[in-house]
């Protein structure tokens, strides 16, 4: 893996020569980056879902006691 030249800073030692890498940057790994905006959607589709899915639980409940009722026939509510 040769890195050009352009990209160190090198210095050489007065007295016995060796390299110093002043600014040494090294090579990127092949990371997969997510653009900020697809985090943001992701965020937004997990909160649109939960929502949803709070909604929607709430009146299947509701639907279900309707359906009960209609069976079972009014049940009194009950006094706390």
């Amino acid at each position: 893996m040769d890195v050009p030249l352009q990209r160190l800073n090198i210095r050489y030692k007065d007295g016995d020569g060796t390299v110093l890498y002043e600014s040494y940057v090294p090579p990127s790994r092949d990371a997969v980056h997510l653009p900020t905006y697809v985090i943001y959607l992701l965020i937004a589709v997990f909160i649109v879902v939960s929502v949803l899915y709070a909604i929607i639980g709430h009146l299947i409940k509701d639907l279900i006691h309707d359906f009960a009722d209609c069976l079972f026939g009014k049940q009194p509510e009950e006094v706390v």
